[in-house]
């Protein structure tokens, strides 16, 4: 939700693309949220999908052992910290997604599922993140030493700019 405030705050709001239900009411405009927003350079005018996602972590770029421990540990930091990703998988979507990770749970011994809300000041970029057919390469961690490979997102709500 984070995210959402910030594009929000920066935009002065956004308009529902498909969702069933009004989404919560967004935080003020604050100096605060306008702050990270020029930070990460969040656009004025965004693209936003929430949803979930699994990924999987490896010891090697082999991707034969999953790494449980990283697993474990991504989760803690996840459900503790928050993740906000300035240049969001820029190696598939190019440069300028921002991504924000607030939620995760082990779902099975190999997998973690993630909550995210992203933005983006292109809509195809959005598009490819929603499309089931997207493929992610394994991408190296270098602050855990591990490899992870994402499954495809599900975007259950999207929002154009206002």
């Amino acid at each position: 939700m984070l995210l959402m405030a910030l594009a929000l705050a920066v935009a002065g709001g956004v308009t529902e693309v498909g969702a069933a239900t009004p989404s919560r009411k967004p935080a003020p405009r604050s100096p605060f949220l306008g702050e990270v927003a020029e930070q990460i350079a969040l656009p004025k005018r965004t693209w936003t999908a929430w949803g979930t996602h699994t990924a999987t972590a490896y010891t090697t770029e082999a991707a034969r052992t999953v790494d449980v421990e990283a697993m474990k540990a991504d989760c803690e930091n996840i459900n503790l910290n928050k993740k906000l990703a300035a240049n969001f998988r820029s190696d598939v979507f190019g440069p300028g997604v921002k991504g924000f990770f607030y939620r995760c749970e082990r779902v099975a011994w190999d997998t973690n599922k993630y909550w995210f809300t992203i933005s983006s000041a292109h809509r195809s970029q959005i598009d490819e993140l929603c499309d089931p057919d997207t493929e992610y390469p394994l991408v190296y961690d270098e602050q855990h030493n591990t490899y992870w490979l994402d499954a495809p997102f599900t975007c259950t709500r999207r929002a154009a700019p206002a």
